[in-house]
């Protein structure tokens, strides 16, 4: 055998091992858990709490844009209980990306099929709200 034969006997080989092997991968991505959490909380349904939605109204925002922008945010679980009785309690944060455009984090109450937005803390001092 010589070595051109050889050469394209390793080719075809290789070629096979490689489409055997992106079969079984394919085209998977890898995802945090931090990530995967978000999905799950802007695909599922939430209701806001009269506090909550109160800080909204100051903040000048509704539930259906809050819900898209929560792909800017971020779940901090130093001050998120996962355990917390009856469902976790989250602590969401924008990226460190988006901090400056974002003068706001959330508290969400994660049930199930269903979220609870608990309160909105207001970071930005030119925004005033009397909310209780």
């Amino acid at each position: 055998m010589t070595f051109l034969q050889r050469l394209k006997f390793y080719g075809v080989g290789f070629g096979i091992g490689c489409l055997v092997v992106y079969a079984m991968v394919g085209n998977r991505s890898c995802v945090t858990t931090n990530e995967m959490k978000m999905q799950e909380l802007v695909f599922q349904p939430f209701d806001i709490s009269e506090k909550a939605q109160c800080k909204l109204k100051c903040l000048i925002y509704n539930e259906a844009l809050l819900k898209i922008e929560m792909r800017n945010f971020e779940v901090n679980y130093d001050l998120t209980d996962v355990h917390a009785d009856p469902c976790g309690t989250y602590f969401i944060q924008p990226k460190k990306e988006f901090a400056s455009k974002y003068k706001f984090d959330f508290v969400i109450n994660d049930c199930d099929s269903m979220s609870r937005i608990l309160d909105i803390n207001i970071q930005d001092p030119n925004v005033k709200c009397d909310c209780k």
